[in-house]
């Protein structure tokens, strides 16, 4: 077991800042884990995990100790006729292990193409795309107690998931709970055949029954109205063209998302970003409704009974920060809840530039936009 002192964490945030953390203990298997923090004489509130680090913000450089696991395996843990369980390590590149889904033709991830960070950070983040979340997808996570220094497993229920959040950030469970692997249930076929198969009759009457549903789900879903007015497409209609309409085949889907993702977001070796900086506000339906009354070109969607999401990316360009930047940090113009690193950014420039989007949006609108990156 080696600690590592005084070590640059350029490389090891998607932002690119060049902090430096006094402590770096990494590991590849528990027993590694299990020994360091027998060891360990520190305060336990030192201790600061760090995955991919796609979802952070350092502040300044960090005066403790970070530690970083590089647990690295893919195993079947249960087959069925129509799924798969996979135990994945929390050390693993999130879009590796989709394209290995990908490859092996498991279906369930592929709208989850090219999300930065790593296995671990799902969990925590509750990571999603395209209608697809991590949560729709996780079984069990099995992490270790550092504070009780022992293992635990928590189940999909236990780990309350929720838009972009989890038992994971809680003030309980932030640095203690250390994810160590994750069990994924993926699907061996594609909705497209799990749908005919729970047809009865012939082929021809299953095909039939089948577009005729499908086609009666994909009008109610995609608001027409919306379309010729404001020439928005509810991103619902993608969603079902991907998943269900059994024209596309995975290696095709992943492409689209990625082509997706790639025309709106930079390559973080080039611009470094951590993707969506804020969270699209949910807000009520009475909210909602005087918003959009207010400002007819408001993108709302639907997320329960009586709440809704706005975009975030709608407030900031509504309030003028669209293409903005202050020193080395900046929005994207085609997408303004992104904010990059064009170089030469301090923390200090993303953290200003992060506080005056906010600031406008809750003048503007009355509505407040949470941070989805978080602030070290």
């Amino acid at each position: 077991m080696m600690i590592e002192k005084n070590i640059s964490l350029k490389t090891s945030n998607t932002f690119g800042l060049d902090v430096i953390t006094d402590r770096f203990f990494s590991f590849s298997n528990l027993e590694e884990l299990k020994e360091f923090i027998t060891q360990f004489e520190g305060d336990l509130k030192e201790i600061l995990i760090l995955g991919g680090g796609s979802n952070m913000l350092f502040s300044k450089n960090y005066e403790g100790i970070i530690i970083h696991p590089k647990i690295d395996f893919i195993k079947t843990i249960k087959e069925t006729d129509d799924d798969i369980f996979l135990e994945v390590g929390s050390g693993i590149n999130w879009d590796y292990f989709v394209t290995f889904c990908v490859k092996k033709k498991y279906y369930g991830a592929e709208n989850m193409s090219l999300i930065p960070g790593n296995v671990g950070a799902t969990a925590v983040q509750n990571a999603g795309a395209y209608g697809t979340e991590a949560k729709d997808l996780i079984i069990t996570v099995k992490a270790y107690d550092l504070h009780e220094k022992k293992e635990v497993t928590l189940s999909n229920e236990e780990c309350n998931f929720e838009y972009r959040n989890s038992i994971f950030k809680s003030e309980n469970y932030k640095n203690r709970i250390l994810i160590t692997s994750i069990i994924y249930k993926l699907s061996k076929k594609s909705k497209y055949d799990l749908k005919m198969n729970s047809y009865s009759g012939n082929y021809i009457s299953k095909r039939f029954k089948y577009w005729k549903e499908f086609f009666t789900h994909l009008r109610k879903s995609v608001n027409l109205k919306s379309v010729r007015e404001k020439k928005l497409l509810d991103y619902r209609f993608l969603k079902n063209l991907l998943e269900d309409s059994g024209l596309l085949p995975l290696s095709i889907k992943r492409r689209i998302v990625i082509k997706t993702r790639t025309s709106k977001l930079p390559d973080i070796n080039k611009l470094g970003n951590v993707g969506s900086f804020f969270k699209n506000p949910i807000i009520s339906i009475e909210k909602a409704n005087q918003l959009k009354e207010a400002y007819p070109d408001a993108i709302l969607f639907p997320y329960l009974e009586d709440k809704m999401k706005v975009s975030a990316a709608w407030l900031i360009d509504k309030c003028g920060w669209s293409g903005k930047r202050i020193g080395g940090a900046g929005t994207l113009k085609h997408l303004p809840l992104t904010i990059v690193n064009y170089g030469n950014a301090t923390s200090e420039d993303i953290i200003t530039l992060a506080t005056k989007i906010e600031e406008s949006v809750l003048l503007t609108f009355d509505v407040i936009i949470e941070k989805e990156v978080v602030l070290i």
